[in-house]
């Protein structure tokens, strides 16, 4: 699937209220999610590209779901404040257009797509990327990279930024924070991003987002999962991908 200069991909979409949604990623070993009725399945998946565009096929048994993700804007590089840009991020937040193989309903929800031209985890110990929506084409994004001895989160090179139709926001400080259950997979996630010149004495400086997991499956080294999340009185979904290597 890769192919162009482009090393890695994720693609996802949701619609928490309908309990249907997909997630599908290229990182490390390749892998799927498959929200239905609620329920969330390890699944396989093929990527169909049109320019910024695509197509994504997410199959587990006999359930199929096809997604149309159609960019708002061109997408977007994402780079730190001072430019630094090691593994080519681009993101698209996108309008899906969901329908099950067979069916005859569609489904109109948000959706994304983020590609990378380097490889995200080359000489890392983890990784993790999560995205938030925020309504439109509006998405909150958060990366962070550990390399060997990186035992918490506080160890990890973090990332954020906020897109807004075609301005990203890179953001002066990320903290992250997860909840996992007893098998090591994601169950609640937290994020607190502060705004270059933030007021740092002020709570209400910063970005907060809550989310509860709908689903999570491991694939691999690849745990990752969608979520109803909750930022700043908006209510959307979120994905949440953490490899360990």
């Amino acid at each position: 699937m890769n192919g162009g200069g482009q090393s890695a991909i994720v693609c996802g979409f949701s619609d928490v209220a309908a309990g249907i949604g997909g997630l599908a990623w290229d990182i490390g070993e390749p892998g799927a999610i498959l929200l239905s009725e609620g329920e969330a399945h390890l699944a396989s998946f093929a990527v169909e590209e049109g320019g910024d565009a695509a197509t994504i096929e997410i199959t587990t048994g006999d359930q199929t779901l096809e997604a149309t993700l159609a960019p708002h804007t061109a997408e977007v590089p994402l780079a730190d404040r001072d430019g630094r840009d090691p593994h080519g991020l681009r993101f698209s937040a996108c309008a899906a257009e969901v329908r099950s193989r067979g069916g005859n309903q569609t489904i109109q929800c948000s959706g994304y797509i983020a590609r990378w031209s380097g490889d995200p985890i080359e000489g890392a110990e983890t990784f993790r990327q999560i995205a938030i929506e925020r309504g439109g084409d509006s998405f909150l994004i958060a990366t962070a990279v550990g390399s060997a001895g990186s035992a918490e989160h506080g160890d990890e090179l973090t990332s954020a930024w906020l897109l807004d139709g075609e301005n990203a926001i890179p953001f002066e400080e990320t903290l992250i924070s997860t909840q996992y259950d007893a098998s090591g997979s994601q169950t609640r996630l937290g994020l607190e991003l502060w705004p270059v010149d933030a007021d740092q004495s002020s709570r209400a400086a910063a970005i907060r987002v809550s989310g509860t997991s709908l689903g999570v499956v491991e694939s691999g080294a690849t745990r990752a999962g969608l979520f109803s999340c909750h930022t700043d009185g908006t209510d959307g979904f979120g994905s949440y991908l953490l490899w360990r290597g």
